[in-house]
């Protein structure tokens, strides 16, 4: 019985983390939307474009085409390829500014997907 909610709770625990990252994507798709357009609509452009390597945290494919999927459906970035050993993600970014703070973003962005997706918070997602 004990066994059982526990493992109810870590389920609940589960989609209470991804509707979590969902309502955050949905967020920073919003912020991205609108500052793509804003730039789109006025005359001064507020771009710094750059294209930026990231550490990858994600160990699995689905995990690396999941992160990689989300930086492209975001406007102003887009995922370009992952080297070889599938430790780096390469992101071309409409707003870059500064390299280590945009690497800093995605990171970030990482970290709470991965939050939501992996089982125990495992690399891999592995129980």
């Amino acid at each position: 019985m004990i066994r059982m909610l526990s493992r109810i709770g870590a389920e609940l625990l589960r989609v209470v983390r991804l509707v979590g990252f969902g309502a955050f994507f949905a967020y920073e798709l919003l912020v991205a939307s609108l500052q793509v357009a804003w730039d789109v609509i006025t005359p001064r452009s507020r771009l710094s474009p750059g294209i930026v390597a990231i550490s990858m945290q994600s160990t699995t494919p689905a995990e690396m085409t999941l992160m990689a999927n989300l930086i492209s459906l975001t406007p102003g970035t887009l995922s370009l390829t992952i080297n070889e050993d599938q430790s780096m993600l390469y992101v071309h970014g409409m707003y870059v500014g500064s390299a280590d703070e945009f690497r800093h973003t995605l990171h970030v962005f990482e970290r709470r997907m991965l939050s939501a997706v992996r089982t125990h918070n495992r690399p891999g997602g592995a129980s």
